[in-house]
């Protein structure tokens, strides 16, 4: 299904914009591509020689991305085993009166209610900045002698 209005790139409606760094308005000073901000770094991702064949192993990142990559993991899995590990000796220490697995319970419930009130304040800060675009944008029409209403079914 195509819609009625086609998306253009710049280099169709202005042809002049075209340079040696592909599709991009001359004023831009934002690169226009992932090889093009490489290119200005200098960024080498891991490949593998083949046969004359480049074959990319790190899929698309260097070696010091990889690494930074793994690290990462090692410290998270690491902490989450020390996590649990801790969790375990502290149900073991309390287990006639299962202590540690009631106080497990109480802090996963607060846990998952500070979550919720994130997630519904988070909801309500979108809907509180939608409302004030919107009346920004109305303010803006009246300014400029537009009926909120005309505009909207121009809009349409």
């Amino acid at each position: 299904m195509t819609s009625a209005i086609e998306m253009k790139e710049i280099g169709d409606i202005l042809p002049e914009a075209k340079n040696e760094s592909g599709l991009k308005d001359q004023r831009s000073f934002r690169p226009g591509s992932i090889a093009e901000i490489q290119k200005a770094a200098n960024y080498q991702p891991l490949v593998w020689y083949v046969s004359g064949n480049e074959i990319g192993i790190g899929c698309g990142n260097s070696v010091e991305d990889i690494g930074i990559i793994l690290s990462c993991y090692v410290c998270i899995w690491s902490a989450c085993v020390l996590f649990f590990t801790l969790l375990l000796k502290a149900a073991i220490d309390t287990d006639d009166q299962n202590t540690a697995l009631h106080a497990f319970l109480y802090f996963a419930m607060l846990f998952f209610c500070l979550v919720g009130g994130s997630v519904y304040t988070g909801q309500l800060e979108l809907e509180k900045i939608k409302k004030a675009r919107a009346y920004r944008r109305a303010e803006a029409l009246k300014a400029e002698g537009i009926d909120a209403s005309e505009a909207e079914a121009a809009a349409e």
